[in-house]
């Protein structure tokens, strides 16, 4: 029996898969099926054969390649069953464009699903030349997708129509085949059905299981939690917001909100206009905190409920957890000493600046207290229930400051935590993050941080995600940062953005009349506080340049506290002076000494010289030693004479004498006037 044999014209290539797969399926093990599309070129005429077109709409495209003894005919389609589930997961009531080449496909597929009872979407006919069509998110097809709209942000292809079983019926009468192989057919149809029919049981159970499982979660949840839709109906309420609205289980979804909240005021409150809002209210259960926010795309409002006491309860906790890890601000302004003019106003300026929430930059020279102005400044702020976190730049590394500030995303880099990193301006929000030393982070890390202070918004490295942050920035350096800007190692727009409010920080040596006090405070910190400093002491501490600044005094004090013989600090327990900080070698070559010596300046330098050796080996030097040197020097000179001398040098600031042991000591001055003059006793230092 020679074998039967069907010619299938389709328009398109998908069309052609999809039809041949469904024809091969169901009468390919006794009719030969030979396939070709006019997308991709008919490859000759055909005669007297029986030919199945895909559609009406081909018809004419496809005459001229059916020859002489050709039986033509149409084929029905109906919607591919295969792909149907897809449409079951749209949510009810979703508007979606149904799009397809023509008019007659898309009313005819529309209808057909109508029938088999997916009518809980909102079909819209579109198809080329249709007029009027609305701006909707989804869109239907069956594998028409070139044809859909731009707008459309999310496609659902169910593929192509099938041919529907008459038309396969009809085939195997037109090849007399209809009484030997048509319950076969039937049966294969009908087993596609029982297939179907199961998918959709299994897609049907699986949805059940998946909301008894959010269900049991939502109930699990310790807050309450209610979901609103535009009609202010009630679609989602918890367990737990039923006990604390007083409600039985059960009575509420479905309901009209107002009807089921006796406070009329957070009824109000829940359905208002505002994007997302938090606000304290009085229920049956007692005091509670409702947060509010709208979802867009499911256009459905979204209410929190937490119990106000454990809130705050949990707020202590949280401020305990950041006090381990070393997040809080440690210093206010009590906790900066001093009665000079110039510390008062520049406490007065900060507490000012602390009730912004404004950008602020603190310049200072090293030692000033930077970052106990940045603590004080939070503490006395809005934010001083949030976190403080200080970030060093010159003490991190550079391959290791960003991922620090920003945070980073699993697998953003070799070594990167498993499920990523929270970076510190994430954790900082809500408060405020001290970025020190920021004269020394990379141009590269300045345009990051650039964007944080103007969009307010951060992106974790290997992350594609914006994350908002709400965070107070104050940055302090001991850098010149307008000559970085200069030398274009510093930008210009970050200078400006973090310098909207400002502070600059006086340095000890133009504020002495703080150094008691601070001696004072600093040893009543290490407990020591009956030690007796004496006069001369506290003199010559008065003498010194502090160029180390409030830091440098410290560490002196308690240099001296810990050398000192029982209760009494004296003029020997004084650190050599190589212990002191000296201005830089830039500095002095830069800086001219302010004030020319009133004596003879050889004979000066020649005291100052001879001082200065003394000191650095830590041996005495009076009038005596001074006057028996300068016998082998080419000006001999008596001690009456030294006496005048260092009575200026004295009145000059530049050494301070002592009856004690130690006689003459250099100051800060003198030793930056000889090291000026005699630049050769550098090397020596």
């Amino acid at each position: 029996m020679p074998v039967k044999e069907i010619i299938l014209l389709t328009g398109t290539k998908e069309t052609r898969k999809t039809l041949v797969k469904q024809l091969e399926e169901v009468i390919g093990d006794f009719v030969r099926i030979h396939h070709e599309s006019l997308e991709e070129n008919i490859s000759g005429v055909f005669s007297n054969k029986l030919i199945i077109l895909s559609s009406p709409e081909i018809t004419e495209e496809t005459a001229p390649y059916i020859g002489v003894g050709c039986k033509v005919l149409v084929a029905k389609r109906t919607v591919n069953f295969e792909h149907i589930d897809k449409l079951l997961f749209l949510a009810s009531k979703t508007k979606a464009l149904y799009v397809n080449d023509g008019p007659d496909t898309v009313y005819e597929s529309v209808e057909t699903l109508l029938q088999l009872g997916i009518n809980h979407i909102e079909y819209i006919p579109c198809y080329p030349g249709k007029k009027n069509i609305p701006e909707v998110e989804f869109a239907i097809t069956p594998g028409e997708v070139d044809l859909v709209p731009p707008f459309v942000k999310e496609v659902v292809n169910i593929g192509p129509r099938l041919i529907d079983i008459t038309t396969v019926m009809t085939i195997l009468q037109e090849l007399d085949l209809l009484k030997q192989k048509g319950d076969i057919v039937s049966d294969k149809y009908i087993r596609k059905i029982i297939d179907l029919s199961k998918k959709l049981s299994i897609t049907s159970r699986q949805s059940d299981q998946l909301n008894r499982h959010l269900k049991h979660v939502l109930d699990g949840v310790n807050d309450g939690i209610l979901a609103v839709n535009s009609k202010a109906m009630i679609t989602v309420c918890n367990e737990n917001l039923t006990n604390m609205l007083g409600l039985s289980s059960g009575k509420t979804v479905g309901r009209n909100l107002q009807d089921v909240l006796r406070n009329a005021e957070l009824a109000s409150f829940i359905l208002t206009d505002s994007e997302e809002e938090t606000g304290w209210f009085s229920l049956h259960s007692g005091d509670v905190l409702v947060h509010r926010f709208h979802l867009k795309t499911e256009d459905t409002i979204v209410a929190t409920f937490q119990n106000a006491h454990e809130t705050i309860e949990l707020e202590k906790s949280y401020r305990r957890e950041l006090l381990k890890k070393g997040y809080i601000a440690k210093f206010t302004f009590q906790d900066i000493k001093g009665v000079s003019s110039s510390i008062e106003k520049t406490k007065e300026i900060a507490r000012k600046i602390a009730k912004t929430n404004l950008t602020v930059l603190i310049e200072g020279e090293s030692g000033t207290g930077k970052e106990l102005y940045a603590s004080a400044i939070h503490n006395a702020s809005l934010r001083q229930e949030g976190p403080f976190l200080a970030v060093n730049f010159s003490a991190l590394p550079e391959d290791l400051v960003e991922s620090e500030l920003f945070g980073y995303e699993e697998g953003a880099f070799t070594g990167a935590k498993k499920g990523g990193k929270i970076g510190l301006f994430e954790q900082a929000s809500g408060g405020t993050i001290f970025l020190d030393e920021i004269g020394d982070i990379s141009l590269k890390l300045q345009a990051r941080l650039l964007r944080v202070l103007q969009e307010k918004e951060i992106m974790r490295v290997g992350g594609n995600k914006i994350i908002p942050v709400d965070v107070r920035v104050i940055a302090a350096t001991n850098k010149d940062l307008l000559k970085m800007i200069e030398a274009g190692t510093f930008r210009e727009d970050l200078y400006h953005r973090l310098k909207i409010l400002y502070i600059r920080l006086p340095e000890l040596r133009t504020r002495k009349e703080d150094i008691h006090p601070l001696i004072r405070h600093f040893m009543f910190q290490s407990g020591r506080s009956q030690i007796e400093i004496k006069p001369d002491v506290l003199e010559q501490l008065m003498c010194y340049q502090w160029y180390g600044n409030v830091r440098e005094l410290k560490n002196t004090i308690d240099y001296m506290l810990a050398v000192c013989d029982g209760n009494v600090i004296t003029i020997d327990d004084i650190p050599n002076e190589s212990f002191f900080q000296r201005k830089s070698r830039e500095n002095r070559e830069v800086q001219p000494i302010a004030e020319e010596l009133p004596a003879d300046r050889e004979e000066a330098l020649f005291i100052l010289e001879a001082a200065f050796h003394a000191n650095d080996a830590g041996q005495p030097i009076g009038r005596k030693k001074l006057a028996e040197k300068s016998a082998h020097w080419r000006r001999p000179l008596s001690e009456q004479q030294i006496r005048k001398r260092l009575a200026l040098l004295e009145e000059s600031g530049y050494i301070a004498t002592s009856r004690g042991r130690t006689g003459i000591k250099l100051t800060r001055l003198g030793v930056d006037y000889l090291l000026a003059n005699r630049p050769d006793l550098i090397g020596k230092l």
